[in-house]
């Protein structure tokens, strides 16, 4: 892991992240990719800050006046965003230390993950930026966003209209992370900051980790790293913040293929994965093994209170899910839990086969079994089993009896956050689900693709309770 010099006030950081002006430097016609599109996106998402399109070839576009250079433009900007070819990015970057703007981040790729004339053209640029009191991110890197100003600065084009502002910061060496390739409207999940690191050749995850320890609506920190620069000072810097906020980091290069494949991306040197190991887990790192569960565990430290033990409710739709979900708690430190007398009688009030753990909903959905059906009192059985005190987590799966009630059944129990939960719809009918799990994100319950991955998430938030107790 190769020693970094650290040179960033948190200032500096957060110009990158809630700049009140942004330059933009590109291409300004109306295309798939570029300059026009980064602006655009950042009409059409609220932003509210002032928008400077750079370029010599126009005088105005989307109504904003075009400057030919950043020097040009008549204040210090916040933020510099260029995606121009890279020979052309030393100029940028010189215009931008002369306008004495604060960040800049360079969508532009063709650096040190390219060729060796890459590597001294990155250092050529780190050089610049450093010497005039400017940080970068990237080269290499679709940016940043910030959904509580509006702020997007990818060069594609965003095609739905709106970002969920919630707890969960994203920060990766890698596009995949950028609004163009999630669907956040339609999954409402809720971002408080992202970050692609790009090639790193300044800003990197301990720049994040510093400035998002202090972010108040950040409540926890997930990591997509190909390496890490100083491995010393951050594991010192993770120490520091897992006491107070979860880090998830997902570090590929087990093998020496993605190793490889990694030193031609963005140039990183994966180093001995052993290693990474040991750091983590030494900090309190919290590491998953695939880009699905960077991005769905999260959801339930963001969104849950954490679980005073590990002993976890089931309730699935038929029994051999709850046989499947009894192996996953127990590999993954779940034990199941021994539910009281009195809440075993409640569940058999409404159908006897329902008094156990997992409590099966499968011979209870027929109305002929439950008048009604089992949705009509299924609010109730969930209330039951959260108030057990032999119950520390609870992953449910929804019969679809509650559609279109989600908000009205489960808005005021979620309010309480008495107790960890996880839940998942499964049916014939993946629009009919996908409709469920957004109502279900909208008041605040996380929701997974099915009842592995529910238990999963709750078995992390048991372990990050057990560290984070570790450190007090």
């Amino acid at each position: 892991m190769m020693k970094a010099v650290r040179n960033a006030p948190s200032e500096a950081i957060d110009r990158l992240l809630n700049p009140k002006s942004i330059a933009v430097v590109g291409s300004l016609r109306e295309a798939r990719f570029g300059g026009y599109v980064t602006a655009s996106n950042l009409l059409r998402f609220g932003y509210a800050g002032r928008i400077y399109p750079v370029n010599p070839q126009y005088d105005a576009v989307l109504n904003l006046k075009v400057y030919p250079s950043v020097k040009d433009i008549p204040e210090p900007v916040d933020l510099v965003v260029t995606m121009a070819g890279a020979t052309a990015v030393p100029k940028i970057i010189a215009d931008s230390v002369q306008n004495r703007a604060r960040a800049a981040i360079i969508v532009s790729d063709g650096f040190s993950e390219r060729n060796d004339d890459g590597k001294r053209l990155q250092e050529e640029i780190r050089r610049i930026a450093s010497g005039g009191g400017l940080r970068l991110l990237g080269p290499n890197t679709i940016g940043v966003a910030n959904p509580s100003i509006g702020l997007i600065t990818t060069p594609y084009r965003v095609t739905y209209e709106k970002m969920i502002t919630g707890g969960i910061a994203l920060c990766a060496q890698t596009g995949l992370i950028g609004p163009q390739n999630m669907p956040l409207e339609e999954t409402h999940y809720g971002l408080s900051k992202m970050c692609d690191f790009g090639n790193k050749c300044d800003i990197d995850e301990i720049d994040l980790l510093d400035y998002l320890a202090e972010d108040p609506d950040t409540k926890v920190i997930a990591m997509h790293l190909e390496m890490i620069r100083d491995g010393q000072t951050f594991l010192k810097t993770a120490r520091d913040v897992v006491p107070r906020k979860p880090v998830i980091v997902l570090k590929p290069g087990r093998t020496r293929e993605s190793q490889r494949a990694m030193a031609s991306h963005t140039g990183s040197l994966a180093g001995e994965d052993l290693v990474y190991e040991g750091a983590f887990k030494q900090a309190g790192v919290i590491r998953v093994d695939n880009f699905r569960d960077l991005i769905d565990i999260p959801k339930v430290l963001a969104t849950q209170p954490l679980p005073r033990g590990n002993r976890v409710a089931i309730v699935t739709i038929s029994g051999g899910a709850g046989v499947m979900a009894i192996d996953v708690a127990s590999a993954h430190g779940l034990t199941l839990a021994r539910l009281s007398s009195a809440t075993l009688d409640k569940l058999a009030a409404v159908s006897p086969v329902l008094a156990s753990n997992p409590v099966d909903l499968g011979p209870g959905l027929p109305a002929y079994q439950v008048p009604g059906g089992i949705a009509s009192r299924f609010p109730a059985m969930i209330e039951a089993i959260l108030e057990d005190e032999n119950v520390d987590c609870l992953g449910m799966a929804c019969p679809w009896g509650v559609r279109g009630k989600i908000a009205e059944l489960f808005g005021p129990m979620v309010q309480r956050k008495k107790k960890t939960m996880a839940v998942w719809v499964a049916g014939p009918s993946l629009a009919i689900a996908e409709e469920m799990n957004r109502d279900f994100e909208a008041i605040g319950l996380p929701t997974y693709s099915d009842g592995d991955a529910a238990i999963r998430a709750l078995a992390v938030a048991v372990r990050y309770a057990r560290i984070k107790a570790g450190f007090s």
